[in-house]
């Protein structure tokens, strides 16, 4: 079950033959990307091959965070914060964004050393957090007990409403000239030499000067057709929403068994933290020996699995990468079945240290697919041997909450020819050596 998705109409056909810049993908980085480039000088036009923000960009959290953030995406995660927090201010646009604070609790001490030592650069680049002592961690929600040792707070952070935030958006951009069409696959890149110089629809070809793609989990495939690499997993996860219940705080919160979050409705999203299921398919045998690291310190919270979704790729990339023949008009929304077992685990978990968690409380579940790079940071860059392509993905699930950075500083590159924050740790050519550092962060 998919969350509530708002839609939006957007015009069948019509294609412009021409634009400045050219999107592929309409979800949280798509759409941020063409806001940023808004009242540039640039027209823009953004291709989604099934409706916008239908797949991860709805199904996530919704949490809009700095807290805990890699070191190496922090000052864009914070530029991303202060973007959704006058959104509505520039805009009009109601996102639902409530800044609340967020908040990390634990029982465990390796756990708070680790924030303590993020704390200290955190600091450095302006992030307002602290640490949290035993009695203020106990006393932030409904717990039952005393069950942590202390915790780390952000004041600045919150969260906004997935299933609404990014289809409003993109009706504001249309407001203002930029085209969103949906339903509207593109194939594959046009090229003349080794610059693209556009891009095939389903619906016909659109020039442009400069193409972003910003495709989440299909990414990797689409690069693979043209010959680039682009090493990602998906990895699914699951999430459900509560009925009504006070969980006795505001701010988001994640423990080391489960994360909440309130929602306008009076109930919560809830999820277990961090876990996940990686379906064993080609792109792991390919990419595998580069994600060994991450899955190392990540052990025990993702899962394999192997079944059909190994020959239902192998085919498709058969079909795709050696005869052209694209798969993205046949599989317009990604909408995979929620695990069950680990909403009741999280419920479990949920139960044992709050109240209110009983079984009749489940009002909903969905699962997702996230874009997972092996060092668990985006590629927000342009590509080196391929002029007028840039990369707008692999958010390993931080795609909703860092978008609106990512597509600030991508604008930037795009127009100015560099970007206003040092995105160099970003960039695709990290991928080349396949020595990356995984962040062991969340």
């Amino acid at each position: 079950m998919r969350q509530n998705l708002l839609k939006i109409d957007t015009p069948r056909g019509n294609l412009p033959a021409q634009v400045d810049v050219a999107i592929i993908g309409g979800g949280a980085a798509g759409i941020a990307t063409a806001y940023a480039l808004l009242g540039r000088g640039v027209s823009v036009a953004v291709f989604e091959k099934g409706l916008v923000a239908a797949e991860q960009s709805s199904r996530n959290w919704g949490w809009c965070r700095t807290l805990g953030r890699d070191l190496r995406e922090l000052p864009m995660a914070k530029l991303s914060v202060d973007r959704w927090r006058n959104l509505e201010a520039d805009t009009g646009v109601d996102a639902g964004f409530r800044q609340t604070g967020v908040e990390f609790v634990t029982d465990d001490a390796r756990e708070m050393e680790t924030w303590e030592n993020w704390l200290a650069t955190a600091r450095a680049l302006d992030v307002p957090a602290r640490l949290l002592s035993a009695r203020e961690a106990n006393a932030s929600h409904a717990w039952r007990g005393k069950p942590w040792i202390g915790g780390i707070r952000t004041e600045t952070d919150g969260y906004a409403e997935p299933s609404r935030a990014i289809p409003l958006l993109a009706k504001y951009l249309m407001t203002r000239g930029v085209h969103v069409f949906q339903e509207c696959a593109v194939n594959e890149l046009m090229t003349e030499g080794q610059r693209v110089v556009g891009v095939r629809t389903e619906l016909g070809t659109v020039r442009a000067g400069k193409v972003v793609l910003a495709g989440g989990a299909w990414s990797s495939l689409f690069c693979r057709r043209h010959r680039l690499s682009l090493p990602i997993l998906r990895v699914h996860s699951t999430a459900c929403a509560t009925r009504p219940l006070d969980i006795g705080g505001a701010a988001p919160v994640r423990t080391p068994d489960f994360s909440l979050r309130p929602r306008d409705d009076g109930g919560a999203v809830l999820a277990k933290s961090g876990r996940g299921t990686i379906h064993i398919v080609p792109d792991l045998l390919r990419y595998g020996p580069q994600f060994i690291s991450l899955y190392r310190a990540r052990q025990g919270k993702v899962s394999l699995s192997f079944g059909r979704e190994f020959f239902s790729q192998a085919w498709m990339e058969l079909r795709y990468v050696r005869f052209g023949k694209a798969p993205f008009s046949g599989h317009r929304v990604l909408d995979p079945a929620p695990d069950m077992r680990l909403i009741a685990h999280s419920y479990s978990d949920a139960a044992a240290v709050m109240e209110g968690f009983a079984p009749g409380t489940h009002a909903s579940a969905w699962s997702g697919v996230i874009d997972n790079t092996p060092d668990s940071i985006p590629v927000v860059s342009d590509v080196q041997h391929m002029p007028g392509l840039y990369l707008c993905t692999g958010f390993s699930g931080h795609g909703f909450s860092s978008s609106m950075g990512a597509g600030q500083c991508l604008a930037e590159l795009i127009v100015e020819g560099r970007a206003s924050l040092d995105i160099g740790a970003l960039s695709h050519a990290r991928m080349a050596d396949g020595k990356l550092k995984p962040s062991l962060l969340y």
